[in-house]
C-alpha cells in the first residue's frame, strides 16, 4: 500500500515540478562560485518567450526519474543483503522488489505507450475443481478435438492471423516511440543533493535510461511477428486447399477406433459379461448341489443372494476396469467414470425410494412372498418379488400380473386365511345385485367382468364390480316368501294355518327333495306379524347348489302352490289398504278405498 502511494505521490510531483526542472537553467556549483572570479556583467539579449516541454520530453523526464528510483532501489537492495536477515528486513526487501516490478511495469508501458493491461502476463492461479475435472476428462475432449481438428484449427488460424496482424501494428508504433526517446537529446535533467548523496550520477542514470530502451527495443522487435504472420497464412492456404468430405473423416474415424479403442472395449466387455456369467455358473453348481440355501428362510436366502450377485458384478466391472487400465485406454476409462459420475448425481434423489424397493425385493419390507395383498381394490397373492412382482389369483382367468416393485411402495400384505376366497365368484356362478340386477358370470378376469343376463353381456370394470357387493346364488339359497291373509282367520294363523301350507308343500315339491342331487333342503312356514291390513306368513325354502338358473322358476312355483291352498280352503288374501281423510268446506269426510 505504501509503495502504490508513493508512486502516486511521485507521479504528481513530476506532473507539477518536472516543466519547473526542465526550464531552470543548471545553477553553478558553490566551488566554482568561489574558484573564479566575478565576472562583469555583460548586457544581455531580450529574453526569449519561454514554451513549456512536449509531451515527448514530459516522458524523457519521467522515464529519467524512474531509473534514478531504481538505481536507488538496487543500491538499498545491495545494503539490505548486507546486513542479517531479520523479520524487518525481510519484509523491506519485499517491498523493495515489489516496487522494482512495479517500476519495470511503468517504465515499459512509458516508453512502448501501451497499457500495462496489454502487456502484463497472466499469473498462474491455483487450479479449481472444474480445472481439475477437465484434467480427467482431457481425454474424451481430446478424441473429439481429433475429430474436428481440421475445421477448428483454420479457425484458429484466422483468429491468429488477426491477432499477429495486430500485434505488428502495436509493436511498430511502440518501437517507433521507443527511437524517438532514443534519439530525443536530454533536456533539463538533473540530480538533487540526496541522490548524489546516495552516490548516484548523472551518468549512471543516463545509462540506465538507454540500456532500458534497448531492451525494450529489441522486445518489440515486429520482425519475428511478421515471420510468424506468413507461417500461418502459408499453413491457412495449405488447409483450404485440401478437400476432404464429411463421410470420409467419419469413416477414418470409425476405422480408428475399432483398430484401437474398439478392441479395448470389446475386451472389456468380454471380461465384464465373461467373469460374470463364470462367477453365476459357479453359484449355480454350488447350489444345485448343497442345497445349502434351501434350509434357510425365504428372506435370508434373497437376501444372501443379492448380496453375492453383487459381489460378482464389482469383481467383474473391476476387471473390466483393469483391461483397460493395462491397455493404457485412458480415454475409455475417463468415458466409464463420465457416466459413473452421471448416474450418481442424477440419482441421488431416487435414493430413498431405491432402499425402499431393496427392502421390498430382499422380502424385508411391507409386501412379502406368500400374503395376502388388495392391490386396485382386487385381493392378490404376493407369489415372488424381484425387480417386478408376481401377483396371483387363482379365481381369474389370466390372474398373474407382474408389476414393478416401486408400486407396492406404501402397501401392505398380511397373513391370509386358508378358507378366504379370492373372489366372490367363479365363470359361470348366477349372481343377484342389491339393485336385483340377475345374470350369470360369463368370464372374470383383472380388467372386467361380463355379465349374461337374458342373453345380454353386461361389462363391469373388476373394481367396480367388486363395490356392487355381488350375491352369489350359484352355492345355495333360500327362497323368502312373505304370505298375508285376512285377520278373520286370526283363531288359527299361529299353528294350524301355516301347519296346513308346510303339508301341501312338501307334498307339492315330494320330487325336489327326493332326486339326486335334492333341489330342496329344507321348507319352513312361521307366522310372521301383524300388519295393518293382514297377518303376514313367512316361507323358507333352502334350495341347493347348481340351481341358481331356477330361483325365478322355483319362486312362482312356491306361490302358486299358496295361493291353491288358499282357493281350496277359502281363505281371503287382503291388500292394502289407505284411509284418506279430507275437510272441504268445514266439513271431513272419510271413506276407505277397498
Amino acid at each position: 500500500m505504501k509503495r502504490h502511494l508513493w508512486l502516486v505521490v511521485l507521479l504528481f510531483w513530476l506532473a507539477g515540478v518536472a516543466p519547473a526542472i526542465a526550464e531552470k537553467p543548471a545553477e553553478p556549483s558553490k566551488s566554482a562560485e568561489t574558484s573564479k572570479p566575478e565576472e562583469t556583467p555583460e548586457p544581455s539579449d531580450p529574453p526569449k518567450p519561454q514554451f513549456g516541454p512536449s509531451p515527448i520530453h514530459k516522458i524523457q523526464f519521467q522515464l529519467l526519474q524512474i531509473s534514478k528510483r531504481k538505481l536507488v532501489i538496487q543500491k538499498e537492495l545491495e545494503d539490505l543483503g548486507k546486513r542479517d536477515p531479520s523479520k524487518l528486513v525481510l519484509g523491506r526487501i519485499n517491498e523493495l522488489q515489489a516496487e522494482m516490478g512495479n517500476l519495470i511495469e511503468t517504465y515499459e508501458a512509458l516508453a512502448t505507450q501501451i497499457p500495462k493491461e496489454d502487456i502484463s502476463k497472466d499469473e498462474m492461479a491455483r487450479k479449481g475443481w472444474m480445472e481439475e475435472l477437465q484434467d480427467i476428462t482431457r481425454p474424451i475432449l481430446n478424441s473429439l478435438k481429433d475429430f474436428s481438428a481440421r475445421p477448428r484449427k483454420i479457425d484458429n488460424l484466422k483468429a491468429q492471423i488477426l491477432s499477429l496482424q495486430n500485434k505488428i501494428q502495436a509493436y511498430e508504433k511502440a518501437r517507433k516511440h521507443i527511437v524517438a526517446l532514443e534519439e530525443l537529446k536530454l533536456n533539463g535533467f538533473t540530480l538533487d543533493e540526496d541522490d548524489k548523496k546516495k552516490s548516484i550520477t548523472q551518468q549512471d542514470v543516463l545509462q540506465k535510461f538507454q540500456e532500458e530502451l534497448a531492451k525494450l527495443k529489441d522486445q518489440y522487435d515486429p520482425e519475428i511477428l511478421k515471420l510468424e504472420l506468413e507461417e500461418a497464412q502459408r499453413t491457412l492456404q495449405n488447409l483450404q486447399s485440401s478437400n476432404q468430405n464429411l463421410f470420409s473423416l467419419i469413416g477414418q474415424a470409425i476405422t480408428e477406433f475399432m483398430s484401437v479403442r474398439g478392441r479395448n472395449f470389446l475386451v472389456a466387455l468380454t471380461f465384464l459379461f465373461g467373469l460374470g456369467w463364470l462367477l453365476t455358473l459357479v453359484y449355480k453348481t454350488i447350489e444345485s448341489k448343497t442345497q445349502l440355501l434351501n434350509r434357510i428362510n425365504r428372506s435370508a436366502r434373497k437376501f444372501i443372494k443379492a448380496i453375492y450377485f453383487l459381489v460378482i458384478f464389482l469383481i467383474s466391472f473391476s476387471a473390466s476396469l483393469f483391461t483397460l487400465y493395462l491397455f493404457d485406454d485412458w480415454l475409455l476409462l475417463s468415458l466409464l467414470f463420465l457416466v459413473l459420475v452421471a448416474f450418481a448425481w442424477t440419482s441421488r434423489q431416487f435414493i430413498p425410494k431405491f432402499v425402499q424397493e431393496l427392502k421390498l425385493i430382499l422380502n424385508l419390507g411391507t409386501v412379502r412372498e406368500g400374503e395376502r395383498l388388495f392391490y386396485e381394490g382386487i385381493p392378490w397373492l404376493v407369489k415372488e418379488i424381484g425387480f417386478h412382482v408376481t401377483l396371483h389369483n387363482p379365481r381369474l382367468d389370466g390372474g398373474i400380473i407382474r408389476v414393478p416393485v416401486g408400486k407396492m411402495i406404501g402397501l401392505s400384505s398380511r397373513q391370509f386365511v386358508k378358507e378366504e376366497e379370492w373372489f366372490p365368484t367363479k365363470q359361470g356362478d348366477w349372481i343377484f345385485f342389491q339393485d336385483e340386477t340377475f345374470g350369470q358370470i360369463a368370464s372374470q378376469t383383472p380388467e372386467q367382468v361380463i355379465l349374461i343376463n337374458k342373453l345380454a353381456r353386461q361389462v363391469y370394470l373388476t373394481p367396480e364390480f367388486l363395490t356392487m357387493k355381488p350375491r352369489n346364488i350359484s352355492g345355495g339359497y333360500a327362497i323368502v316368501i312373505k304370505f298375508g291373509l285376512d285377520y278373520s282367520l286370526q283363531k288359527n294363523i299361529c299353528e294350524d294355518i301355516p301347519n296346513l301350507f308346510l303339508e301341501n308343500l312338501e307334498e307339492e315339491f315330494k320330487d325336489h327333495f327326493e332326486s339326486k342331487p335334492p333341489v330342496f333342503s329344507f321348507i319352513k312356514v312361521k307366522f310372521d306379524t301383524a300388519g295393518p291390513s293382514s297377518l303376514d306368513l313367512v316361507v323358507l325354502v333352502g334350495v341347493n347348489a347348481n340351481q341358481g338358473e331356477s330361483y325365478f322358476s322355483l319362486r312362482r312355483d312356491v306361490n302358486k302352490v299358496l295361493v291353491e291352498v288358499c282357493n281350496r280352503e277359502g281363505y281371503i288374501i287382503p291388500f292394502n289398504q289407505m284411509t284418506v281423510t279430507m275437510a272441504p268446506d268445514d266439513s271431513t269426510e272419510s271413506f276407505s278405498d277397498k
